[in-house]
């Protein structure tokens, strides 16, 4: 996470009027992150007993603890999602308070504008807080955690890990540097638009003006999830032939395969899950971008906050 996203962070949990509620329920959805990763070691656990012929007890019991943690995880995940969704509807209010409490426009058609401005970070912000609510966490765990666990398991594979991490990362961070610029040329065109629209019927060509905007942003998201997608098959398919050479000559067995290639699986998940955040943390900073560049908003100075 960049400075300015963190500041941007540190400004929503600033102007949120029930902190420690928040801070709870995420705390508890961290744990309940955790579960997951616990049942891919179960299950290959469960598939080596098999490969050993153990006894069905053995089986039986694995089998039981494996529900057990399923059942766990969904109580506290639902449990937290469920409070985390109350929370983060009350924040979109606070943002609505701080800004407006002292608004003052000289016309409508500024008036309109600034509102929607107003609306666009306030609903990126809420769409941040929800993907960091789920998979955000899911993926930080996942992030920080199975590296770890493939560093003792198969350092080969720990290494791939890490390499796809590193360049997924990279691209990312080019591709989103790009979505920032047109993004924010959206959100002036969108401000714009509904300006014109509550005044007036001849929005052709503001309508007109959007729907290109939009359709460029399209158009490179496009580009981008291609170039993270295909990075990710490229790594997949390197651990998956490594795990199978292992196989094959007899230094692992399919128990191991099963459990890296779980981890592996898990990896691109959560990288996907990261660059949606990645986005969306982007539109909350390039809405608050606009917010405080607005003349007419006196309770924000960017230069302060980041």
């Amino acid at each position: 996470m960049d400075t300015q996203t963190y500041k941007v962070l540190s400004f929503i949990l600033k102007i949120c009027q029930n902190k420690k509620s928040l801070f709870f329920w995420f705390f508890i959805r961290f744990l309940s992150a955790i579960l997951p990763l616990v049942t891919i070691y179960q299950f290959s656990g469960t598939i080596k007993l098999l490969e050993q012929k153990a006894p069905l007890e053995s089986v039986v019991l694995a089998v039981f603890l494996i529900f057990l943690v399923r059942v766990i995880d969904n109580f506290t995940r639902l449990r937290s999602i469920t409070k985390l969704e109350s929370e983060i509807a009350a924040v979109s209010f606070d943002i609505h308070n701080f800004f407006l409490s002292d608004l003052k426009t000289s016309t409508k058609s500024e008036r309109h504008e600034i509102v929607q401005a107003i609306r666009n970070f306030a609903d990126a912000s809420s769409t941040t807080l929800n993907l960091i609510k789920q998979p955000g966490i899911d993926s930080f765990v996942s992030i920080l955690f199975i590296p770890v666990i493939l560093l003792f398991l198969n350092f080969p594979a720990f290494v791939l890990n890490i390499a796809y991490i590193a360049v997924y990362y990279a691209t990312d961070y080019y591709t989103t540097q790009r979505y920032a610029h047109l993004k924010n040329i959206l959100n002036t065109r969108t401000e714009v638009y509904y300006a014109k629209l509550q005044d007036s019927n001849d929005f052709d060509l503001e309508q007109k003006s959007w729907s290109r905007h939009f359709r460029r942003l399209v158009d490179w998201g496009n580009i981008e999830w291609n170039l993270l997608q295909n990075t990710a098959v490229i790594f997949y398919s390197l651990v998956l032939f490594l795990q199978i050479s292992e196989v094959v000559g007899g230094h692992k067995q399919i128990s191991d395969l099963v459990l890296v290639m779980g981890y592996i699986t898990q990896t691109q998940v959560y990288l996907n899950s990261f660059s949606s955040i990645k986005d969306s943390l982007t539109d909350m900073l390039v809405g608050l971008d606009r917010l405080a560049s607005n003349p007419t908003v006196s309770t924000v100075d960017l230069d302060d906050l980041i």
